[in-house]
């Protein structure tokens, strides 16, 4: 600090101490505006997750009349390989939900596991936007 601002504070002409304190305050802003933002990022994931299970499940026993079982079994199942792979090369992730797609072709369900690769997909989504530091 030079010596001209500290006869300038003792004068009274600036205050330093405030300086100080503005620049508390706007660094206690955007820690609080961070923290929303982060809170904001976990609901949209956690909604995404939801929303996509429940339909990957309403579909699949509603309309391709597949048990209510097997069905979360497949929801759980892709929930595990998205979290297990986080952080697989994009290549990995690219197999995986063509290898979902081929198994459908073969068990004649390719509709039903081509969306099941969607909501793969949606959980990797999710678990990026969990990882995102704001």
């Amino acid at each position: 600090m030079s010596g001209l601002k500290r006869k300038e504070e003792e004068i009274g002409l600036i205050d330093l101490d405030a300086d100080k304190a503005d620049d508390s305050r706007k660094e206690q802003a955007s820690k609080q505006k961070a923290r929303e933002q982060r809170t904001k990022a976990v609901r949209m994931a956690f909604a995404g997750m939801v929303a996509g299970g429940l339909a990957l499940m309403l579909l699949g026993t509603m309309v391709f009349q597949i048990s209510l079982i097997t069905v979360g079994f497949v929801v759980v199942i892709e929930a595990v390989i998205a979290s297990a792979l986080n952080n697989s090369p994009f290549w990995v992730h690219i197999g995986i939900m063509a290898l979902q797609v081929v198994m459908g072709f073969f068990m004649n369900q390719i509709l039903f596991l081509a969306l099941a690769a969607a909501y793969y997909f949606l959980l990797l989504l999710a678990v990026k936007l969990l990882e995102v530091d704001v």
